[in-house]
């Protein structure tokens, strides 16, 4: 009975070592999916302003072009190869839009596959910021990896506005003053588009944040404000104010949409893969 006791003492501090040879070798692992990362690799940083510049470069005097919109990638990657995969082969389409939502919890792991995907895009891009990817610290992520939560650009004499309208996990207001001020000079442009994760209809919104946003839409003239979130497909005008509110489905399903801009005015497309 002693021999044994001593052999199971043995064999119980090998095992015990065993065990934490285990997790010094993969704490590597473990430590890519920590919540309380947010070193962004070099080469990934500021993505925002290197895709505003190619699609500064891609300007023309034609008001007729397309761009696409993506949203709600989460963790559909097999999809969301297949629509990047669609969108390559469009010539007509000159640029990408993401809405938002390219994570589950926010986390620098969930980021990098995101990214390293798009990586294959053969087209500039540019995102919104969703309500999951500010999960555990994913806005800092996000703000490392893309760039400003709020911004807009021109193109072909129309206006693009990306606007962070999330509310719950940001625990903040959206900055509707600082939408107000980049929907103040539209006259000078054909057509502006908002962009923007949440539809304002969301819950997520009270009634006085709603009335907020659609009325800037409105009284600025905005004919399209562009949504992802519910993961469904939706386009009409809810407000009865001329206004068309547009939400694209998730990548549960490869869908997406390609947005046709003319001379004041535009087409839409739901494409199904």
């Amino acid at each position: 009975m002693k021999y044994l006791k001593i052999f199971y003492s043995k064999t119980t501090k090998i095992v015990m070592l065993f065990g934490i040879l285990m997790i010094f070798t993969t704490c590597e692992n473990i430590f890519n999916f920590s919540a309380y990362m947010a070193n962004v690799k070099e080469e990934d940083k500021n993505t925002t302003a290197k895709n505003l510049q190619l699609i500064e470069d891609l300007q023309s005097e034609s008001k007729d072009f397309k761009f696409a919109f993506v949203t709600d990638t989460h963790f559909f990657y097999d999809n969301l190869k297949t629509v990047l995969d669609d969108i390559n082969k469009k010539e007509d389409v000159l640029f990408v839009i993401f809405g938002g939502d390219y994570s589950a919890q926010g986390l620098l792991k969930e980021y990098e596959i995101f990214y390293d995907i798009l990586k294959t895009l053969k087209k500039p891009f540019v995102t919104v910021i969703g309500n999951h990817d500010y999960n555990s610290n994913g806005g800092i992520i996000y703000k490392e990896m893309f760039g400003a939560f709020n911004y807009s650009f021109k193109f072909n004499d129309n206006k693009f506005v990306l606007f962070d309208n999330v509310v719950w996990e940001s625990n903040k207001i959206p900055d509707f003053d600082w939408l107000s001020s980049e929907l103040s000079n539209n006259a000078l442009f054909s057509q502006v588009f908002v962009i923007a994760h949440i539809p304002p209809s969301d819950n997520q919104f009270t009634d006085a944040m709603e009335q907020n946003y659609t009325s800037l839409m409105s009284e600025n003239n905005v004919p399209l404000s562009i949504h992802g979130h519910t993961h469904g497909y939706s386009y009409e005008k809810p407000y009865g104010d001329g206004v068309n509110y547009l939400t694209v489905p998730s990548l549960k399903k490869p869908k997406y949409c390609i947005i046709h801009v003319k001379d004041n005015s535009f087409e839409i497309e739901l494409i199904k893969l």
